[in-house]
């Protein structure tokens, strides 16, 4: 979900669906027993983690849209074994 901060007018801009999405987030939080966070926290967390590790996190505008990840084509055998051997490691760490 993007967040914009509009420095000439020091306001921060939410999606229209930002607190449907965050309600949404946090009832699957409670449904796992985990505490629910407000949608101020969760924009304060993201720019106090961003801002502390700014050579990683400050980007461009053309930069955030380009993806730093490939794409790779895979077989439906090699998703099968991978499938399978993350829930072999799952039922390992039970």
């Amino acid at each position: 979900m993007r967040v914009t901060i509009d420095l000439e007018r020091e306001i921060v801009i939410i999606p229209d669906n930002f607190f449907k999405k965050i309600a949404e987030d946090n009832a699957r939080l409670e449904r796992f027993g985990a505490e629910p966070v407000s949608g101020v926290d969760r924009i304060k967390n993201a720019f106090n983690k961003a801002m502390n590790e700014t050579d990683n996190r400050l980007l461009t505008q053309s930069n955030a849209k380009t993806s730093t990840r490939s794409k790779k084509a895979m077989t439906p055998e090699e998703a099968k074994k991978l499938l399978e051997a993350e829930a072999a490691k799952a039922a390992d760490k039970k």
